[in-house]
């Protein structure tokens, strides 16, 4: 039976970390906002600290959220490729994810990587992520006993065990390793090829 390995996009494949944190500045600079307490805490908890009135939050992640799909500037991290190279050997390959499904093969088309992945799955739910990750499993019938899901946040994590699926936490994204380890994923891992360490620990 097919094993897969299904990536979340954004601060686990493309290092949109930076991006954001760059138009956030330029846009709202006057709030001082702190990015390494973000990767800690959490942008929900740190933005409350703030003192942004609330009725201005939304239009403020709209609007960095905007700028950062229509951006030139995001990159794949360093070693991402190499590592979907060396899995494709063994695994099937696909991406979950909030963003658009368009920005996303745009992105892998630039780098010309589109033909490792099986499966582009692009969807968010206000009732959690797990319900997501249920779902790309049924669409594309695989059992979730058979997925491995590697993603940059705790929620990804906590997404992941509702679903039945375990878990490889990356600590180059949005999130601080500390932050990761409260949810005890099966796996953290500082480096991109660390990742085939560890599946073959999982095997």
């Amino acid at each position: 039976m097919s094993k897969y390995i299904v990536f979340d996009f954004d601060g686990t494949l493309a290092d949109t970390f930076d991006t954001i944190k760059t138009i956030a500045m330029t846009e709202y600079g006057e709030y001082d906002i702190d990015f390494e307490l973000i990767k800690n805490q959490g942008a929900k908890e740190v933005l409350k600290k703030l003192n942004i009135p609330r009725w201005k939050l939304p239009g403020m992640i709209r609007n960095v959220t905007s700028k950062l799909r229509k951006s030139k500037d995001v990159k794949l991290f360093p070693g991402i490729i190499d590592l979907l190279n060396t899995l494709k050997k063994d695994y099937k390959i696909g991406i979950v994810s909030s963003n658009s499904k368009e920005i996303i093969n745009d992105k892998l088309k630039e780098y010309n990587i589109e033909n490792l992945f099986e499966f582009v799955y692009s969807e968010s739910s206000i009732f959690g992520k797990h319900l997501v990750l249920k779902r790309m499993c049924s669409k594309h019938n695989i059992n979730p006993l058979n997925v491995i899901y590697v993603g940059d946040e705790d929620r990804d994590i906590v997404a992941a065990k509702k679903a039945k699926i375990k878990t490889i936490a990356v600590t180059w994204g949005f999130n601080s390793k500390e932050k990761l380890s409260r949810e005890k994923p099966d796996y953290i891992v500082d480096s991109p090829m660390e990742i085939i360490e560890a599946l073959q620990e999982m095997s």
